[in-house]
């Protein structure tokens, strides 16, 4: 396990080796349809996970083909009663009073990464400063707040609650996505691995997962758009990183929109 400093995660912002295809406001949409939860699957050529609606990778460009899958099958109910959960915590977050707590601690976090003289807002951001802004989020969410070995989806915890008494996987990601949307990162996405029996992706054995939950975060850089995946229940996963456990099953996950206004 990694050494990790006291006090505001101070740590600068890793390299993030990505080939990121050119920005579109609604890829693979008509105008006005609302974005859809989609199944990963691994890329033809690069075999990282994209979703199974999207006609080109997002890392190397190679054309793909386009899986359909029957409604009926895109989340188990009881999947499905987690995921619309965890969105509940973060888009009905600001409702709260409580939310000013978040609200402070990201104001903090901003200063600390940027300083009191740039914008707090990721929409108004360099690239670079819009990595460092989220990896010492992320860092906060990974190092500072307790990791509690709990069924998947049995307690989605308010922001707030997760920052007192700690959380799972679902509950650390909440209150990431939380964190992040108040500094104005806009284009976010759950990834939610479903309990079951899952086979390796490189065909050597199968494992059983209780389920687990990731976020993915798009930065902007000029006309591009940089996926970045974050584990906060990983405490030795980086910016970017997934836990090796995780890694091999990453094609049975499901990519959440989480919609903002």
């Amino acid at each position: 396990m990694k050494e990790r400093q006291e006090g505001l995660p101070k740590s600068p912002p890793q390299e993030i080796a990505v080939t990121a295809l050119p920005m579109r406001t609604q890829p693979d949409r008509l105008p006005g349809e609302q974005p859809k939860i989609e199944r990963l699957q691994l890329c033809l050529s690069c075999k990282k996970p994209i979703g199974s609606s999207e006609k080109f990778c997002r890392f190397c460009g190679t054309s793909q083909k386009i899986i359909t899958e029957p409604v009926q099958t895109i989340l188990d109910p009881h999947t499905l009663k987690v995921t619309l959960l965890m969105l509940s915590r973060v888009t009905e977050a600001k409702e709260h009073s409580e939310y000013s707590t978040i609200d402070q601690l990201t104001t903090t976090i901003g200063e600390v990464a940027l300083g009191k003289d740039k914008p707090h807002d990721a929409q108004e951001l360099t690239f670079s400063d819009q990595l460092r802004l989220l990896t010492l989020v992320f860092e906060y969410a990974r190092d500072k707040v307790n990791y509690k070995g709990e069924v998947f989806g049995e307690y989605v915890r308010w922001p707030w609650e997760t920052i007192k008494t700690g959380g799972d996987c679902d509950c650390k990601v909440v209150l990431l996505a939380t964190m992040l949307s108040s500094l104005a990162f806009r284009r976010m996405h759950f990834l939610v691995l479903p309990g079951g029996t899952y086979s390796e992706s490189d065909g050597r054995g199968e494992k059983r997962i209780q389920g687990h939950a990731l976020l993915e975060v798009e930065l902007v850089d000029g006309l591009r758009t940089v996926p970045v995946r974050l584990d906060p229940s990983c405490t030795d996963c980086d910016v970017d990183e997934i836990a090796d456990s995780i890694k091999p099953f990453l094609q049975n996950f499901y990519r959440v929109p989480i919609i903002l206004t």
